[in-house]
């Protein structure tokens, strides 16, 4: 637990992330990135059971704790999303920063973390032209790419120095080589951003460093289970038992790290929240909102219910909004979803 005087410091350098105008430099990079896996690799079996590797599963497992619960949709690029809800009093005399050192809140973000959206439209527009110049890191993408990896970093700091309290769960962003499997599929909205930010770290700072946060993506956890609800990127898919998503992270069950960070509006035709959170939890017990994700954009609401409102969408990329959620307590969007 840190100081009053060693949080502030802590703050201070989150923000000094965010504001800096360089990137990071290379060997320093790689050594912090190196960190952050082996982090994610052996976290406490206590409440991230361990895979058919003996490395850190696909679950997050919460089920006897009943501190309370921030979750955070995508972030996309912003930082100051982050910053702000460090900065933030919720529900507490407290600020969440305060509250993480110690150990009064446990925040689960959603995934996520890179690709601006369309507050970003004209940049990625401009970018797109640099690289089919073969220009990979012009001035439009460097300055996509310094969010980008403000974000990562600042999510890692977090990571580091709160980690049993602070979560960061895999989204379908989270495939910075742009590759097709392993529960990933190749990334393009706009225009081509997942081969661009692949092409940038490529060329910016080379393969091992691409490696490293390729390893880090593919070590995040895809799934948080609490006593009354659960959280992962997007709508599961499918119904999966409690050993499938603890070995989510491994090759052979990447069809449920796909299930649970791919899924489409209208795709599942199954009340797949109410079982899922059953099979991962079988003592649990309420009613209303079960389940918690991100992934497809609500326009103009703070939020969407899916699956007879079981599931929850919260995600819209204009605002910074975050559930707060009680552990036991019946979960009220309305009163719930704080606008930061």
């Amino acid at each position: 637990m840190l100081t009053e005087e060693q949080l502030l410091s802590f703050s201070q350098e989150l923000k000094q992330i965010n504001s800096s105008q360089t990137f990071p430099e290379e060997s320093s990079f790689q050594l912090f990135l190196d960190s952050a896996v082996t982090l994610l690799e052996n976290e406490s079996p206590a409440y991230r059971p361990l895979n058919k590797d003996g490395l850190s599963g696909g679950l997050l497992d919460f089920s006897e704790s009943k501190v309370p619960v921030i979750i955070v949709p995508d972030i996309h690029g912003r930082a100051d999303f982050l910053l702000k809800l460090m900065d933030s009093k919720i529900r507490s005399e407290s600020t969440v920063l305060q509250d993480l050192n110690a150990g009064n809140v446990i925040v689960v973000c959603v995934g996520d973390a890179v690709h601006g959206e369309l507050r970003a439209y004209e940049r990625w527009q401009k970018s797109f032209i640099d690289w089919q110049n073969n220009v990979y890191a012009g001035p439009s993408m460097q300055e996509e790419m310094k969010e980008n990896i403000a974000v990562w970093q600042i999510i890692i700091k977090l990571k580091n120095q709160f980690p049993q309290v602070f979560h960061f769960l895999k989204g379908n962003h989270e495939n910075v080589t742009n590759e097709t499997g392993h529960g990933n599929h190749s990334f393009r909205k706009f225009v081509n951003e997942g081969q661009m930010c692949c092409d940038f770290i490529r060329q910016v700072y080379g393969d091992a460093v691409l490696h490293l946060i390729d390893l880090w993506e593919k070590k995040l956890p895809l799934c948080a289970v609490f006593s009354s609800f659960a959280v992962s990127h997007a709508e599961p898919f499918d119904v999966y038992n409690k050993k499938e998503v603890i070995n989510s992270n491994c090759d052979d069950f990447s069809y449920v790290a796909e299930g649970l960070t791919w899924t489409r509006n209208d795709e599942v035709f199954d009340l797949t929240c109410k079982k899922n959170l059953k099979k991962l939890n079988s003592r649990a017990k309420g009613s209303g909102v079960l389940w918690f994700g991100g992934h497809r954009p609500v326009k103009d609401a703070k939020y969407k219910l899916r699956q007879d409102g079981s599931y929850l969408q919260l995600h819209n990329p204009e605002e910074m909004n975050v559930a707060y959620v009680v552990p036991g307590l019946k979960f009220n969007p309305d009163k719930d979803i704080i606008e930061l």
